[in-house]
């Protein structure tokens, strides 16, 4: 009359992923007699979907009828995951501050995390606009990743000067139509009067002098010149 056998204590692992749940090696038992008894092939509980538990569980029965479940139970915290460095860029305009592509990031488990995404407020002129992505997974691990512009705004071009010859004094005191000018980035300038010419005795020249200003301190003069 064979006496019942007795398995040693269950296994227990924390793991930081569903991979790492791999089939365990089962001990070695036997019965009461010494005879090595061989497990049935392991059940496998269903995988979570995030975290949670994976248990293995390996039936050993001897000659007689005894028989005991030993099981391995595998308990999975998920390892915050990486993201890839932050992304940055130099244009010249705040039209250019395009919504950048973040990039593929997955958990510790492989699965594709769907990020959320931020961004800071349009500078006035030049200066930096951050994209902001944030990634979160099952477990609740967060990390953002950002794409940085920098804005640096050109120079201008102003235009040619003019000019244009008069025979009176009183028609070289009317102003001058300016030219339309427009910055780096397409925006209109508006010219600003710097000098106004002095009357002259009779013949000669008067300049008439506006500025042409941006945003990001870009300054020329334009001038017209009546003779």
């Amino acid at each position: 009359d064979v006496p019942d056998f007795a398995l040693p204590a269950n296994g227990l692992q924390t793991v930081g992923n569903l991979a790492d749940a791999v089939v365990p090696t089962p001990p070695n038992v036997t019965d009461a007699c010494g005879n090595a008894i061989v497990p049935a092939a392991p059940t496998k509980t269903a995988a979570p979907n995030c975290q949670g538990t994976v248990v293995y569980t390996f039936n050993y029965t001897d000659c007689e009828g005894n028989t005991h479940d030993w099981t391995y139970t595998y308990t999975i915290e998920l390892d915050p995951f990486a993201v890839p460095a932050n992304g940055s860029a130099t244009v010249n305009c705040i039209a250019d501050t395009t919504t950048p592509t973040p990039p593929t990031v997955s958990d510790a488990n492989g699965n594709p995390i769907t990020p959320t995404m931020a961004q800071s407020a349009d500078p006035t002129c030049s200066g930096s606009k951050v994209f902001t992505f944030t990634y979160t997974d099952c477990a609740g691990n967060t990390k953002d990743w950002t794409y940085t512009y920098t804005i640096d705004v050109p120079d201008f071009t102003a235009p040619a000067n003019g000019g244009s010859t008069v025979d009176c004094l009183a028609d070289a005191k009317v102003a001058p139509a300016t030219p339309t000018v427009i910055d780096a980035c397409g925006n209109a300038l508006i010219p600003v009067l710097k000098t106004t010419p002095a009357d002259i005795a009779c013949s000669g020249a008067m300049v008439w002098v506006y500025t042409y200003t941006d945003c990001e301190g870009n300054a020329h003069d334009w001038s017209y010149t009546y003779t």
